[in-house]
């Protein structure tokens, strides 16, 4: 049956002996589940498995559905929304329960960037995947992958998978507020995201407004420390492996990767095709503007925003920003 999260649901038989203790998340606002009845199709999908369906839309409903769905005793969780959808849930879990009762998690890829599913590999066709996680005669292969830890006053504790500051912060959120303010298919269409950062190249790559390089300082231990104006600023603790692009150094140890570049970065604007393919020459180091590798952990000076997996979070930059790898969460990939 699908509930409101706010409500408490009818009792559900107990599953069989060996069955998940299956709950999905659904955002029917997420680009591709409010598309062609995917919302409802989604529902009756996990109920008919003996699921418990919660309609979230927004931080609030996403908690309260959690906190639902963790009394029932919930391991297997089926996230069915964007990569903001996947934020909230993540950080709740990890903040309320201990790493032994994380339940598996399948991500689904309703939204538009959808940058976690990617990684694990659930890009595509979401309603096929989830037809073949809930099939009884397959068996879902499981990924581990570690969180991102972000620490602040102005935002407590939160966990995510992707970080972007600096510029990148100011072209996703022109992207954020561009889809909302203009109508027709640049706003409704599946490419309007990546539409909407090509049409801010030009003003990003010749320093027009409305771009600011910020004042920051990185520390990243073995990695260095870069104080500067920054340009670019990114983090994640996600494999990438069968990524094309892998903007990362393969310097350092720690299940953190992190890459900033500051404005003034010895001729970035030719190396951008080689960073994008993780290509950092031994000149590419913070006395030339670049900091690029692995680390366990990062402390960042002077930041007052940053983009975490979609999520907009502003910060008191009187407060310094620490990140490090976070508890692992199993997924399944059918």
């Amino acid at each position: 049956m699908t509930t409101a999260p706010d409500a408490r649901p009818e009792s559900a038989s107990p599953p069989a002996p060996g069955r998940r203790r299956l709950a999905a998340l659904i955002n029917p606002l997420s680009f591709r589940m409010s598309l062609r009845d995917r919302a409802e199709r989604t529902e009756k999908k996990v109920v008919e498995a003996g699921g418990q369906a919660y309609r979230v839309t927004d931080l609030t409903t996403i908690e309260h559905a959690l906190a639902d769905a963790i009394e029932r005793g919930v391991d297997t969780l089926v996230l069915a929304g964007g990569d903001g959808t996947l934020q909230g849930a993540v950080s709740y879990l990890a903040r309320h329960l201990p790493a032994e009762r994380l339940p598996e998690l399948l991500v689904l890829s309703a939204g538009r960037t959808n940058y976690v599913a990617a990684d694990l590999g659930t890009r595509a066709h979401f309603l096929a995947t989830l037809d073949r996680l809930l099939d009884p005669e397959r068996t879902a292969s499981r990924l581990e992958r570690r969180t991102l830890v972000v620490r602040h006053p102005s935002i407590d504790l939160q966990h995510g998978f992707f970080l972007a500051g600096a510029m990148l912060d100011q072209v996703i959120r022109n992207v954020h507020r561009w889809r909302t303010e203009r109508p027709g298919w640049r706003r409704n269409h599946h490419l309007a995201s990546a539409f909407g950062v090509v049409r801010q190249l030009p003003a990003l790559l010749t320093d027009r407004a409305p771009f600011t390089a910020h004042h920051l300082r990185l520390e990243a231990e073995a990695l260095g420390t870069l104080d500067a104006p920054m340009r670019f600023l990114m983090m994640t603790t996600l494999g990438l492996d069968d990524s094309h692009a892998r903007p990362y150094a393969e310097r350092g140890d720690g299940a953190l990767r992190v890459t900033a570049i500051s404005a003034g970065a010895h001729r970035w604007r030719r190396r951008m095709a080689t960073i994008v393919r993780g290509r950092f020459s031994d000149d590419m180091t913070p006395a030339t503007g670049y900091l690029s590798g692995h680390c366990h952990r990062l402390r960042i000076e002077g930041i007052d925003s940053i983009v975490l997996d979609g999520q907009e979070f502003d910060l008191d930059p009187a407060h310094p920003l620490r990140v490090e790898p976070g508890p692992s969460l199993g997924f399944l990939r059918p």
